[in-house]
């Protein structure tokens, strides 16, 4: 059995956490489209958003900066994905720098914080998750720790300095989940075992990246394959007496080949989704 068949892992590509890792992905090209051309660097995270997501997905552009990029899903929530750390930006290894310090007044933190409130008072009510990998993780843990946000972190760094302070400091009611992978990573490991308010879980590291001596903390790890993100999957759902499958991965949206989208009724093939019940109901009464 390769890692990438361990059930873990196959569980996890089948949840909603690999839309958060996608996300992740995506907050770091939306800085380097803003480092290239701040005019157009909206519409061209937005083509990423439409080759990640089988499902439309929308950057909310006076939500989003170089930092931190807002989403829209399709079923209106939304997700703040915080981008990690570029290796020749100085602010991005200042902020990594104060992690390992355990300097609780993170510039990183204050800067996405400010995001975060400007978004939460226009939309006091919307569900957000807050999700982001390395930095990200880090800066988007402490905002969802201080604001009870739900948090899906990837490579979440951990300093020996903050062990105490990681797990006492707060009381979240919000369902906060880390993703680590299982081989040694010397940034984020210590998070398999000092972490106890949150779900931490190990996936195993991805081929492609063990050539790389810090391959174990990279993004890849979470991101599936093109072949795997528009794979299908069945998801069987009860409502009452009757069972109804779902597709929400690939429900609507076929690219042809020019990538143009295109609207495509599944009903035809597959009678038994529940939306197509609800159809044939309709017709029936």
């Amino acid at each position: 059995m390769s890692d990438l068949d361990d059930p873990i892992f196959v569980q996890y590509m089948q949840s909603d956490d690999i839309a958060m890792a996608q996300a992740s992905d995506v907050a770091y090209k939306h800085e380097l489209n803003v480092n290239a051309n701040p005019a157009t660097a909206n519409s061209e995270t937005q083509k990423l958003l439409n080759e990640r997501f089988t499902e439309p997905h929308f950057i909310v552009p006076q939500f989003s900066n170089e930092h931190a990029i807002t989403i829209e899903r399709p079923n209106k929530e939304f997700i703040l994905a915080v981008r990690g750390t570029r290796p020749s930006n100085i602010s991005d290894l200042a902020a990594d720098a104060q992690i390992l310090l355990n300097d609780r007044n993170n510039s990183r933190v204050n800067s996405v914080e400010k995001l975060y409130k400007s978004f939460r008072d226009e939309n006091p009510a919307a569900k957000l998750t807050i999700t982001g990998h390395s930095l990200g993780a880090y800066v988007g843990h402490n905002i969802a720790n201080k604001y009870d946000e739900p948090f899906v972190g990837f490579n979440l760094p951990a300093s020996p300095l903050g062990i105490l302070s990681d797990n006492l400091d707060y009381n979240t009611t919000a369902e906060h989940k880390i993703y680590l992978t299982k081989n040694l990573d010397v940034i984020s490991s210590l998070n398999k075992y000092t972490k106890f308010n949150d779900k931490v879980i190990s996936l195993p590291q991805k081929q492609e990246t063990l050539p790389n001596w810090l391959g174990s903390h990279d993004i890849k790890n979470y991101l599936p394959t093109e072949k795997d993100r528009l794979k299908p999957r069945m998801l069987k759902t009860k409502r009452g007496k009757n069972t109804y499958y779902s597709t929400p991965n690939a429900e609507d949206v076929r690219r042809s080949s020019a990538s143009s989208a295109s609207v495509y009724n599944n009903c035809i093939d597959n009678p038994s989704l529940e939306k197509c019940n609800k159809k044939i109901n309709k017709k029936l009464i």
